[in-house]
């Protein structure tokens, strides 16, 4: 039987965040960083051959899918 393997992963930092800003439930960017951040968990994803993602619909989340897929 297969192994099933859960990766939890949270969006790149946000503009706010990078602002010093609590960041809430608002439509926020992803900053350069958080650009990069998304970059770099696409490869290490694709590395591990994942073939599924899920996400929520916030805005940074959304970004952060668009670079990993």
């Amino acid at each position: 039987m297969p192994i099933t393997r859960l990766y939890l992963v949270r969006h790149g930092q946000s503009a706010g965040n990078a602002e010093g800003r609590f960041g809430g439930h608002g439509p926020t960017p992803l900053s350069p960083k958080g650009v990069i951040q998304a970059e770099a968990t696409a490869r290490s994803l694709m590395e591990e051959g994942v073939n599924t993602i899920y996400s929520s619909a916030e805005l940074v989340a959304l970004v952060s899918l668009v670079v990993l897929m």
